[in-house]
């Protein structure tokens, strides 16, 4: 039976981390190994992380001498993993119970396969917000998955099971993306041939914060995001034409232009 590691990364969310990786400690099916890549917290995670590893021995850390960010914590991490197969997790998000049981049961039945499962959004303090139903992406064949991604950013499936070895053969994560890091890897995953099974479970808990993509402004997302495409533009145009690259680039325009519009309209209506 293929091995399988959980790759959490974390930086400064000791006030969640420990429901993140119990969560994966309390899985119905055995995660042969946890990673946790601490990206130089300075909030008491490391203390916590020592404790829970010295109590759980799946549990390996990683402490990063200095802030490296999402992207290379990620994939080094990722790399770092002994197992055959990989799954993601952030620091301050969790899994439902079932989420590797089901993936893998999903798995197995699709030979080269990447797993997944639905989401649910949650507030910071844990109350449900609401779920993402993402069995149609399963339907989708290899030119609809890549057409759909590289004009979403928020319907897609995340922290995925997969094949270490797939995401060596696509290079995985780049070092040089700040934001959208996961979004630009999806790009690519979904041009490879591979079958997206789902689980047919919510399988993560994902916690809206006050931090990360949400501190940044509109004009800092359409950077991040063409820096995303602009890596892949060779793959788009051979996979889906030159003309679908410029249009997921206008889109990528026409959601942050809406943003920025909304934004003023609210602080006119506060200025009143």
């Amino acid at each position: 039976m293929p091995t399988i590691s959980c790759v959490i990364v974390s930086y400064n969310n000791e006030p969640f981390l420990a429901e993140a990786i119990l969560s994966v400690v309390n899985q119905t099916f055995p995660v042969n190994e946890i990673i946790v890549a601490d990206d130089g917290s300075t909030d008491g995670s490391r203390d916590l992380i020592t404790s829970l590893a010295h109590k759980y021995p799946q549990i390996q850390p990683i402490f990063r001498e200095k802030n490296l960010g999402v992207a290379t914590n990620r994939d080094l991490a990722i790399r770092a993993a002994k197992s055959e197969l990989i799954t993601t997790l952030d620091g301050d998000d969790w899994y439902s119970p079932q989420k590797i049981e089901q993936e893998f049961i999903a798995f197995s039945k699709h030979e080269n396969s990447i797993a997944y499962s639905d989401l649910c959004i949650v507030k910071r303090g844990g109350e449900q917000n609401h779920y993402l139903d993402l069995a149609f992406f399963s339907i989708f064949e290899q030119l609809q998955r890549l057409h759909w991604i590289i004009n979403n950013v928020v319907k897609l499936p995340r922290d995925m099971l997969f094949a270490k070895k797939l995401y060596l053969d696509v290079e995985g994560i780049k070092h040089s993306l700040k934001k959208y890091e996961d979004w630009e890897l999806k790009i690519r995953l979904a041009a490879c041939a591979n079958t997206w099974v789902h689980s047919g479970i919510v399988g993560i808990y994902y916690r809206k914060t006050n931090s990360g993509l949400s501190q940044d402004n509109s004009i800092r997302h359409i950077n991040y995001q063409y820096q995303a495409l602009r890596l892949n533009y060779k793959l788009i145009k051979d996979y889906l034409g030159e003309q679908e690259f410029w249009l997921a680039l206008t889109k990528v325009l026409w959601r942050t232009g809406r943003s920025v519009f909304g934004i003023r309209s609210k602080l006119r209506k506060l200025g009143r």
